[in-house]
């Protein structure tokens, strides 16, 4: 959340988060927010074609970028899923077309997009497995109830999203005046753990299958829940006999994921641990960290991040050892499921910083903008974007950031960590400030 905009032309509407429907080329487009756990190492990222960027005066325009430039070649080589090769950046974030059968997807982010198509194609070999003469012969009514209430876990727990910008969009914004009353809407959902309690073994079942495809169990795609809970339920009860071993291995687009500085070991807590299990890890471990209760409690019942990517947060927060209440406390503004990722990003930013160039003295929130300083007085800056350019927006909140080497004592120099791209006019003009950066890529690993 680094580059917000706050003209129109950066700001990309949403109308409902969970699905909303528009009409491009007389098909309906579903635009989701979903997320993508993406494999990363420090590296310098390669440039996008420039010649896909225009200038307006002394600035660069959001437009349309190549869609190639971020997204692995995988992305494009469905049969049954199609990406638009073009995708819109509105000077932070691209939206990507998706289109499968007779239906198109609208989708902002790039780790966004990667993860719809992963769900999807978990839906169709989902949607192969034939679980009605199981369901008949060997699901209980307690079964049958627990395939119910598994489908609470996605609901959308807001009726209706604000019409504001979200994720690097919101947070890298407006410099003074950042958050409003009304912004800093709490709504709490039931936790996970409360929702499905496991019975007859379907969570198990469905962490399982979740885990063989690729794909989130906490995932808000209702469809691909839809399809875990049916198949799960039926293997739970003893009705459908399957070897998940069949199944395609998990992996975005037919590539192997790991998420940013989380280890196996986490990985491997999420997919096996319950929702219960998960949030009393999360509570005890932030709880060491010196975080309030009311905090905590507000982060683990918070509408917009999953138990997984609670744990995510977590576990990063516990690599970067610093007092987690400014986090907790800036994360608990998130007012969309955008917002939650991006979070969920910088979390894991700060803790690649803090294992590879210097342990973290405290979390700063500057202008709004949630920072760190190290042992060595470096204002480390955390962002999430696709693909940067030199917007006003842009210069307004570097020229900030620059201005405070020399005017607070406490900072000597200002270092932007991000899991994006940048144009290479952001990174000239970076350099003329005396501003460092430094990338993490997406790393392509073809599974095995």
């Amino acid at each position: 959340m680094f580059f917000s905009a706050v003209h129109s032309v950066i700001i990309h509407k949403e109308e409902t988060l969970e699905r909303a429907s528009v009409h491009f080329r007389r098909m309906p487009i579903r635009r989701f927010c979903v997320r993508l756990l993406a494999a990363t190492v420090l590296v310098c990222l390669p440039s996008v074609s420039e010649d896909a960027v225009r200038t307006t005066g002394d600035y660069e325009a959001p437009g349309p970028v190549s869609a190639k430039d971020f997204l692995p070649k995988s992305a494009f080589a469905g049969k049954k899923l199609f990406v638009e090769k073009t995708a819109e950046n509105n000077g932070l974030q691209n939206t990507y077309r998706i289109r499968a059968g007779a239906e198109e997807y609208e989708v902002t982010g790039s780790e966004a997009a990667l993860q719809l198509l992963q769900e999807l194609r978990a839906i169709t070999e989902l949607r192969q497995v034939s679980t009605a003469k199981a369901v008949t012969r060997g699901l209980s009514q307690s079964a049958k109830a627990t395939y119910q209430t598994g489908k609470q876990i996605v609901g959308d727990p807001i009726a209706a999203v604000k019409k504001v910008p979200q994720g690097a969009s919101r947070f890298f914004g407006k410099v003074k005046g950042f958050f409003s009353q009304d912004e800093e809407h709490t709504d709490q959902r039931a936790s996970a753990g409360e929702t499905i309690k496991g019975v007859l073994g379907v969570e198990a079942e469905k962490r399982k299958l979740a885990a063989r495809l690729g794909v989130d169990v906490y995932s808000r795609n209702q469809a691909l829940q839809n399809e875990l809970d049916r198949v799960a339920s039926a293997m739970a009860a003893g009705g459908l006999v399957l070897d998940i071993g069949t199944l395609p291995i998990g992996g975005a687009v037919g590539i192997a994921l790991t998420t940013i500085g989380i280890e196996q070991t986490v990985d491997k807590l999420i997919k096996e641990s319950s929702p219960d299990d998960l949030r009393k890890w999360n509570e005890q471990t932030l709880s060491e960290l010196g975080a309030n209760r009311d905090l905590i409690a507000q982060f683990l019942a918070h509408p917009w991040y999953s138990p997984r990517q609670e744990t995510i947060i977590t576990a990063a927060l516990k690599k970067t050892q610093v007092d987690a209440n400014l986090f907790l406390e800036t994360a608990n503004k998130a007012l969309t499921d955008q917002d939650g990722r991006y979070f969920e990003c910088v979390a894991q930013l700060l803790a690649a910083y803090s294992q590879k160039v210097a342990p973290l003295q405290f979390f700063r929130l500057q202008d709004g903008l949630l920072c760190a300083v190290d042992r060595n007085g470096v204002l480390v800056v955390p962002v999430s974007f696709d693909y940067a350019i030199w917007t006003a927006t842009v210069a307004q909140r570097v020229d900030a950031l620059a201005g405070l080497v020399g005017s607070d004592q406490n900072i000597k120099n200002v270092e932007i960590w991000t899991d994006g791209k940048l144009s290479e006019r952001v990174k000239a003009e970076l350099s003329k400030r005396a501003i460092g950066y430094q990338s993490l890529s997406v790393v392509v690993v073809p599974a095995e």
